[in-house]
């Protein structure tokens, strides 16, 4: 696998100050964000990634179809197949894909799934026209009221299995790794060749807030090992993404940053490491 890092990780840095760190680092991939693209402009990003020598490992996000509301369902669904343009424009080999959570003021969780899935089925035909696969990404329950009522490897792949071809599964440390069949979920995924990107993090111990505290590999208790060893035995070869959301991590050098994930990923890209 090759190291690649989500431009979230050094959310404060712009887009060229990014990729500038990341290929200074000798990083060769870099995941990038919708709204830090369209605002640094389409073609200097694509020109800035290409001099660094550096590929567009990913895309974030497509989706969050609940978002508006009932009502707004089109409105996102017109915004996700946008979105799918551009990751495909950036050369992307995947668009992470997240549905959205709860519709605003419901508690019905069984309509969420349903809008969110038939406006998913929708946007997959525009990304197969575009020939962009979709990498649908399951996120921890305690994300199901805003973010995602896809919250389990087993349901993910049970809906990929429901839409057919042109979607696989973003597999992601942090949201999976509590999951006591996450293992089925991953081997499941691997034999129907679903894993199209692969993300690694660590869930802190004490964490301080779900969304903005995730460490960066080693530093919390997810037997990361297990789960690179498990990718990869799955037939797995592509990015390795460190994706981090972090507050405190983005206060502080992100040149140190960048060091420590290094220092960390290493062991973790051979065969044979340990962390």
């Amino acid at each position: 696998m090759k190291l690649s890092v989500n431009q979230i990780t050094t959310s404060r840095l712009g887009v060229e100050e990014a990729v500038d760190l990341y290929a200074a680092k000798g990083i060769g991939g870099i995941s990038l964000w919708e709204d830090r693209v369209r605002d640094f402009g389409i073609a200097r990003t694509k020109a800035l990634v290409r001099d660094a020598g550096m590929d567009v490992s990913g895309f974030c996000i497509v989706g969050m179809f609940s978002k508006q509301g009932r009502a707004g369902i089109g409105k996102q669904v017109d915004a996700a197949r946008a979105s799918v343009d551009l990751a495909a424009e950036l050369g992307a080999p995947c668009a992470v894909t997240v549905v959205g959570g709860l519709l605003p003021d419901s508690r019905d969780i069984g309509d969420a799934r349903r809008l969110c899935f038939d406006a998913l089925a929708e946007v997959l035909e525009h990304a197969r026209a575009v020939q962009l696969p979709l990498a649908l990404e399951p996120l921890h329950p305690m994300y199901v009221p805003d973010w995602s009522v896809v919250a389990t490897l087993a349901q993910a792949n049970s809906w990929c299995d429901r839409l057919g071809a042109g979607i696989g599964l973003a597999i992601d440390t942090y949201h999976i790794w509590w999951d006591p069949e996450a293992e089925d979920g991953i081997r499941s995924a691997g034999r129907e060749g679903r894993i199209l990107t692969f993300h690694l993090n660590d869930w802190r111990a004490e964490t301080r807030s779900l969304l903005l505290d995730r460490g960066i590999p080693g530093d919390g208790v997810i037997d990361l090992r297990r789960f690179v060893d498990l990718v990869r035995g799955c037939g797995y070869d592509g990015w390795m993404e460190v994706e981090i959301f972090s507050e405190t991590l983005w206060a502080g050098d992100q040149t140190r940053l960048i060091d420590d994930i290094l220092r960390a990923t290493a062991p973790l890209l051979k065969r044979d490491g340990h962390v």
